[in-house]
């Protein structure tokens, strides 16, 4: 029952995994407007959706009472700590880095994920 209302959110968080610690390019950060670049903006947007699956999940199955009924605070920590572990993973692939910003989208993504969630089902 549990997997079955979390397949997403895990297949979710495995392709985040993927994208994440890819070999790829470096590029520092040049100035303010890169902060809103396409890339933040992603990283936004995925933990947004990572962290609204786990909730949806963890309050739809009946497996793990203690995930059922405390849904929106396991999911937004799971969510955010998976982000930071993935960027600190990202110091040992080659051409990737430690970047605060993307920390930063991820966590900002990770709380909009519960907000969104909060005014679909509970408002």
């Amino acid at each position: 029952m549990f997997l079955r209302y979390n397949l997403f959110g895990i297949i979710w968080s495995l392709l985040i995994l993927l994208m994440g610690l890819t070999p790829g390019e470096s590029m520092p950060l040049t100035n303010i407007w890169d902060v809103l670049s396409f890339d933040k903006i992603a990283h936004f947007i995925v933990f947004a959706l990572l962290t609204f699956l786990f909730i949806l999940g963890f309050s739809k199955q009946y497996t793990f009472l203690y995930f059922r009924y405390n849904a929106e605070i396991l999911a937004t920590g799971i969510s955010f700590l998976y982000g930071l572990i993935i960027e600190l993973g990202q110091t040992l692939i080659p051409e990737r880095g430690l970047e605060f910003t993307d920390i930063m989208a991820n966590s900002v993504g990770v709380f909009a994920g519960w907000f969104v969630f909060y005014l679909i089902y509970k408002i």
